[in-house]
């Protein structure tokens, strides 16, 4: 997968953009094998095309501060391995002396670039004529806190993308298994590779903290990423919750569905609920696991299902699978299930059939706010992503946008992934 590099000096809102192009806020860095943590990765997706997006820190070159020096190197290794390099730089105090450094230094390891000139909330009057010195091979003026000129961006990134970048039939699917303590993630775990038909290989060399392996299941193959171990060390000093969200939150940014398990017995507890907000707001899909189903008392089964899907109604659209690792029932399942949230996450519609649909009812809609629609069209998957144009978006409300969401999910379901939504002019 081709990655794009965002490079530049501190504080011209690389991780503004950053957060613009990847459809959320990431509250927390993340931390990859011998990689700091001020390099934060995520894979996104632009007119059907996927692309790896890599957020640098803010480069100071030769710095003496062991923090700068760190980044510095940090930035190298991104820059070295990227297949489009994006110059961020600040439109409101012009081009700086650390620009053109930073420029000369992309400019001698053979990097060609892209110039964006940020903060710029509005086109009228930018004259380019000042970031040409830089040298890069196009300018681009954008506000990435408002949104402007990202698209253009986003487009002259996609026309760089060399072709056979899009996605295969044969892609595998990752999958990872999270759960608190004592929900049996482990039993349901060794159920699920215990299955002589599913498992095929173990991949060694994986990372102390989290367990990786693959397996075959229904003709699919599938990789299952596993926060085994996850405890607090006895010489660590730093909170046992501190630990659990950063692996989990390094397991969900490398996957493509979490199977999240909960214990039936006792329902979803505050916990269970911190990690479906941490999966939803990640855009990952989700199938939700209830384990220990075979403790229930047969009367009480029903009652149980009723009470779960209530508790976790925030994500109704999530599917839930009742299991007994202990009894190897509805274990895989819960991978069949997640096989179809894949696939209708990646599942693509038309214009012409968004406008013979959710188009038309929200164009007859009483509920438009006195704006009137203008179109509707799907710029994205896994998340399923759509882009509403009406005449006055300052004046949407946020239950709008929830009625425009539900509408789409009635013709188009989409199960098991959140369904994002941007509204503009």
């Amino acid at each position: 997968m081709v990655t794009i590099v965002l490079v530049g000096r501190p504080n011209t809102g690389k991780s503004t953009l950053f957060n613009r192009i990847v459809g959320g806020r990431v509250a927390i860095t993340m931390r990859e094998p011998g990689i700091t943590r001020d390099r934060v990765i995520r894979t996104t997706e632009w007119l059907g095309r996927s692309f790896r997006i890599i957020d640098t820190g803010g480069l100071v070159p030769d710095s003496e501060d062991e923090i700068n020096r760190q980044v510095e190197r940090q930035v190298a290794i991104a820059v070295k391995e990227a297949g489009v390099v994006i110059m961020v730089v600040d439109g409101k105090t012009g081009v700086a002396p650390l620009d053109q450094e930073i420029a000369l230094r992309l400019h001698k390891g053979g990097k060609q670039f892209l110039v964006v000139v940020n903060k710029l909330d509005i086109k009228r009057g930018f004259d380019p004529n000042e970031f040409h010195k830089l040298g890069g091979e196009r300018i681009i003026p954008i506000s990435a806190e408002h949104g402007i000129g990202v698209d253009e961006l986003l487009d002259e990134i996609i026309r760089r993308l060399p072709a056979g970048s899009r996605e295969t039939a044969n892609q595998v699917i990752t999958l990872a298994i999270l759960g608190r303590p004592n929900v049996g993630k482990s039993l349901y775990l060794n159920t699920l590779l215990g299955n002589e038909r599913a498992i095929v290989t173990n991949i060694p060399g994986t990372t102390r903290d989290v367990v990786e392996e693959t397996f075959r299941f229904e003709g699919r193959n599938y990789r299952l990423l596993d926060t085994a171990g996850i405890r607090k060390k006895a010489k660590v000093n730093q909170s046992v919750e501190y630990y659990s969200v950063t692996r989990a939150i390094d397991v969900i940014r490398r996957c493509d569905v979490v199977l999240l398990i909960v214990d039936a017995t006792e329902g979803p507890t505050n916990q269970d609920k911190k990690l479906v907000n941490l999966i939803e707001s990640r855009n990952k899909g989700l199938v939700i696991v209830a384990n220990k189903i075979d403790l229930v008392q047969s009367g009480l089964t029903q009652k149980v299902h009723e009470w779960v899907a209530s508790e976790l109604s925030f994500v109704k659209y999530a599917p839930i699978v009742f299991a007994s690792a202990l009894k190897n029932q509805g274990v895989t399942d819960a991978v069949h299930h997640a096989s179809l949230v894949y696939e209708t996450g990646g599942r693509r519609i038309s214009n012409g059939l968004l406008k013979k649909t959710v188009l038309r009812q929200l164009q007859e809609s009483p509920r438009n706010y006195k704006n009137k629609v203008l179109g509707l069209t799907q710029i994205g998957t896994r998340p399923p992503k759509f882009k509403l144009r009406i005449t006055r978006p300052g004046a949407v409300e946020a239950a709008y946008k929830t009625f425009v969401i539900s509408e789409i999910r009635r013709f188009y379901k989409f199960e098991g992934y959140p369904v994002r939504l941007w509204i503009t002019r």
